[in-house]
């Protein structure tokens, strides 16, 4: 009986280049590796538990919005309380000259950064009641549900901390910015 199995099987086996049904295409282990080096890199910075081995989009998203964010975090962290060290992650087997970014520290550094916004856009005249419902040029708003700088509030906070020329709007339409606002937005 396996005998005659056996010579079917290495049959099947050799059909496979004769214009059959193509084998499903394996991940290239570049990609693999690649793979292993951003979940590695996610349970390093706390972003998953180190149990979880696949993430979802949110995860692969808040990473990239960490790394892009991630030399200005750790300053703004040391100078604010001294060090940044409870915040951060040393990477495994590299030595970095400074530790990884990890989510508490990227949410301590945006809650704290917001409430510096905050801050900002009242002073420059925004009444408190109305700073959460900012937005800019395009209408995005600068602060969302939880009080917490938007990416279109960070550009704009950012911009304007570096006294260079943005505006934002109220929502009764009254224009603010660095420098004298103009007629219409550009």
């Amino acid at each position: 009986m396996t005998s005659i199995f056996l010579p079917l099987l290495v049959a099947a086996a050799q059909a496979g280049g004769l214009g059959g049904h193509s084998p499903a295409a394996a991940e290239p282990s570049g990609a693999a590796e690649d793979r292993a080096t951003v979940t590695g890199e996610m349970w390093e910075r706390g972003i998953m538990p180190p149990d979880q081995s696949v993430w979802a989009p949110a995860d692969a998203e808040l990473l990239k919005r960490m790394r892009a964010s991630e030399a200005e975090a750790i300053g703004y962290l040391e100078k604010k309380f001294g060090s940044a060290q409870p915040w951060t992650s040393a990477r495994r087997g590299k030595k970095p000259a400074r530790g990884l970014l990890t989510k508490e520290g990227y949410d301590k550094y945006l809650f704290h950064l917001s409430q510096d916004a905050i801050e900002y856009f009242e002073a420059k005249g925004a009444g408190a009641k109305w700073a959460l419902k900012l937005t800019d040029w395009d209408g995005k708003r600068l602060f969302d549900g939880r009080g917490r700088l938007t990416p279109a509030g960070l550009k704009v906070y950012t911009r304007a901390r570096s006294k260079l020329e943005t505006y934002w709007r109220s929502p009764n339409g009254e224009t603010f910015g660095t420098r004298r606002p103009p007629a219409a937005p550009r």
